[in-house]
């Protein structure tokens, strides 16, 4: 039974306690969105939590099926294994979902949303096509970045070809990710025995281009999620780059490398020019190019200066680096306004 009045909806977080869904709790507060409450979830095994919303006491509880009556949005902060066995209970409430875990990316009724291009990809971002989508998937907040600098440069010039090296940060594999590095690095420091669980292999101090045969998700797993994103969020705009995806032991935060190719020579001027809106930002400053740690808690994906390949007229390198968590978080953030304003009409019509 979901809420008459759209504006005042309640809306589940599922996986309160997962670092996607702090963020994501963190967000909301600082949004003010209209909603008449948010119910904060996790697994049963979790317990009763106590934490904050809004600057007001608040509780996490364990998932059972009465936790979305009443509820007319449903986000999944969970893992995907999680969302596998709790989503249909949101579903048959007659929930719209928000699946920030990906687990529902492939189901036929999901839409890929990232709000913030949804004018440069003119509409053109569903996995399929028919019908009022109840299920959104938040872009991954990579494909989010490529689609936003290559969409925007396309505007300027038409981009032949595109390479972009992606560097993760370990909180993509969540709490765990985090803590098995930091044990790493203890258990490094004082020549112990590393943990591995996580990631079947030496992280820190370290970059890969694989994990171990027992980690997953894999790079390769991101690698293709991005790429298949990013395809969708361009469209017909600009080919789909050259991607890899490559492990940095930092905890938090992405940086990309790109290289542009373009069907003519520009002005660096008037490529930073054409990527320096939201949510892109240029840093001009040589001194204070972007990184994972400037970038913590930052609300824009932001750019070095654009540099010209020496060796080739129109190409051009592009760096830039964003706080993975709070970028996913907003994007989920956008896609919730954009659903409460489309009941809103929905019901008004």
């Amino acid at each position: 039974m979901t809420s008459d009045n759209p504006i005042n909806c309640r809306v589940a977080l599922v996986g309160a306690s997962s670092l996607k869904g702090k963020e994501i709790k963190e967000v909301f507060g600082e949004r003010h969105l209209p909603i008449g409450r948010l119910v904060l979830l996790d697994a049963q095994e979790e317990g009763v939590k106590l934490t904050e919303f809004e600057d007001e006491p608040a509780i996490i509880e364990p998932i059972t099926k009465e936790s979305f009556e009443d509820v007319a949005m449903a986000i999944f902060a969970s893992s995907p294994a999680f969302t596998r066995e709790h989503w249909e209970m949101a579903a048959s409430g007659g929930c719209d979902i928000i699946d920030a875990s990906y687990f529902l990316e492939s189901h036929p009724s999901a839409r890929l949303r990232a709000p913030s291009l949804e004018t440069l990809s003119a509409g053109e971002n569903q996995f399929t096509s028919g019908g009022t989508p109840r299920i959104c998937v938040p872009a991954h907040p990579v494909a989010v970045a490529i689609a936003a600098v290559l969409g925007s440069i396309s505007r300027l010039s038409a981009v032949t070809r595109a390479v972009v090296n992606v560097f993760e940060p370990v909180s993509e594999h969540g709490q765990a990710g985090v803590d098995e590095l930091h044990q790493q690095t203890l258990k490094l420091l004082s020549f112990q025995q590393i943990p591995t669980a996580v990631f079947d292999s030496q992280v820190a101090f370290t970059m890969l281009s694989h994990y171990g045969e027992e980690s997953r998700p894999t790079l390769h797993d991101a690698q293709e999620r991005i790429r298949k994103h990013a395809g969708v969020l361009l469209g017909a705009k600009a080919p789909i780059p050259t991607l890899r995806v490559l492990h940095a032991p930092v905890f938090h935060g992405h940086a990309f490398s790109c290289f542009v190719e373009l069907q003519e020579p520009t002005s660096v001027e008037s490529l930073e020019s054409a990527v320096d809106h939201k949510p892109l930002s240029v840093s001009r400053d040589a001194a204070l190019q972007p990184n994972v740690v400037s970038m913590a808690g930052s609300d824009e994906i932001t750019l070095g200066s654009i540099e010209q390949d020496p060796a080739c007229r129109a190409g051009y390198w592009i760096w830039g680096a964003f706080d993975n968590l709070r970028i996913a978080a907003i994007n989920t953030a956008d896609i919730a306004e954009r659903l409460i304003a489309e009941r809103f009409i929905e019901r008004a019509s």
